[in-house]
């Protein structure tokens, strides 16, 4: 991909060529060897060149965020096995202290009913060292027993460092003006900035999201969980287009798709709704209006169709 996107050679070079001839250049120069490809007259040779590096940078780069999407499907199903692992090898840990505070709790009903010592029936049941640290035993099996795989997710860190800052650095990415904070997050990443807590940018998270309070919580790992956050989102937001490649057979603008204004009014009976989107909306609420006036004065009639209107 660096190799051939060092070459220069514009995708524009391929405008006004019509698809069917560029795919067979392409299964042209796929299928002849060097010294074949020799034996072509010179004009025939740079244009199965021309489409070849066209073609194959805008294939490896589609094939390169198919690759971080399968990375990070992976990294969330490891950390969703750990949850499981967790709360199984808490599960023993659990039954004791459920017995042992079932236990308490039966010594202190039993206490109460005789109206004897509640101190004394806590001593005799597991006495209030052993009180402190089942709670403190019930904290940590809150914490280990909640199935939150973003809590482990921190754990592909180093998956993705091996190859996101490059990967940033080839890939031609545009996006939408909304996702200009995810942009920013993975230029910082793409740059290798790491200057501390202000270079780790979050307004590309929502504010009430489970990603921004992890974030928050995180006492050590900051960084490392941050930039996992931004692979993830940005995985999101290939899948969403959002965010797009400059040159892309799967992941380009969906803008391109569009059928051009000027085709779609030249074409009749194409929408069912006016192009401007004023005009639709002063028809609605024309529309919207005559039909409130007409329940009004129904109303007012007692004439409602199916059904009456009543205070209380």
């Amino acid at each position: 991909m660096e190799f051939l996107k060092d070459l220069g050679l514009s995708p524009g070079v391929l405008n006004g060529v019509p698809p069917h001839r560029v795919a067979r250049l392409r299964r042209q120069g796929e299928r002849y060897f060097a010294d074949e490809v020799r034996d072509i007259s010179n004009d025939r040779r740079l244009a199965i060149l021309a489409v070849c590096v066209v073609e194959w940078r805008a294939a490896i780069a589609d094939a390169v965020v198919e690759t971080h999407d399968r990375i990070v499907g992976k990294t969330w199903r490891e950390a969703e096995r750990r949850c499981k692992l967790q709360i199984e090898a808490a599960q023993a840990n659990v039954q004791d202290t459920l017995t042992a505070f079932h236990d308490l709790g039966a010594a202190l009903l039993e206490a109460r009913g005789d109206s004897g010592s509640l101190d004394a029936a806590v001593t005799t049941s597991c006495g209030w060292t052993g009180l402190e640290n089942l709670v403190a035993t019930t904290v940590q099996l809150t914490d280990r027993i909640t199935f939150d795989p973003l809590a482990h997710v921190v754990l592909g860190y180093h998956r993705f460092r091996r190859y996101a800052p490059r990967m940033l650095q080839i890939l031609e990415i545009e996006c939408a003006a909304a996702l200009d904070p995810l942009l920013g997050a993975m230029a910082l990443i793409r740059d290798d900035v790491n200057a501390g807590k202000e270079a780790r940018p979050a307004a590309f998270l929502r504010p009430r999201s489970k990603w921004r309070q992890h974030l928050n919580m995180q006492e050590t790992n900051v960084d490392r969980f941050w930039q996992v956050a931004v692979m993830f989102h940005m995985r999101d937001a290939f899948r969403a287009g959002d965010i797009w490649l400059r040159d892309s057979r799967h992941y380009a603008d969906m803008r391109q798709a569009l059928v051009p204004i000027e085709a779609a009014q030249a074409t009749p009976r194409l929408l069912a709704v006016p192009f401007e989107p004023e005009a639709w909306i002063a028809d609605r609420r024309q529309y919207l209006e005559e039909n409130l006036s007409k329940l009004a004065r129904a109303t007012r009639d007692g004439t409602l169709p199916g059904g009456i209107i009543e205070n209380g």
